[in-house]
């Protein structure tokens, strides 16, 4: 089943994306991505693509967010090559304070044995005015 596949090689994944963010390599991040994937970000229209991947964390990063830490919460399967994963994300500035914390939802797609992620919508907890 595509869960308990992804979950197995979840752990890895997630460390991969927070390595690649944390050392601001943003090729590397968006490789992470399907050619075609979709972008839901909190405050901006639906974006496609892996360049849309890499602007949007790019931006994240050049705001003052140094890490990025992610916290898986639930993984399920859509199918042989499909399935979806929700959690919790942090990103801290330099100094390890908080620059935004909230929730994600991804859906990973299976293409050619390797998992990429297809759809990654995330929004933020951290209102305006605390901003």
């Amino acid at each position: 089943m595509a869960a308990n596949d992804l979950k197995s090689n979840y752990q890895g994944l997630c460390e991969k994306f927070e390595r690649a963010y944390n050392a601001n390599d943003m090729d590397a991040l968006s490789a992470m991505y399907t050619e075609d994937c979709v972008l839901m970000p909190t405050g901006q229209p639906t974006l496609k693509g892996r360049d849309a991947a890499k602007a949007v964390f790019g931006a994240i990063q050049s705001s003052g967010a140094n890490t990025a830490k992610l916290i898986l919460e639930e993984i399920g399967g859509l199918g042989d090559n499909m399935a979806f994963e929700r959690g919790c994300y942090v990103f801290n500035k330099a100094d390890g304070t908080c620059f935004d914390k909230g929730k994600y939802v991804g859906i990973w797609k299976k293409i050619d044995g390797q998992w990429f992620l297809y759809t990654d919508i995330f929004n933020t907890d951290v209102s305006s005015s605390q901003s």
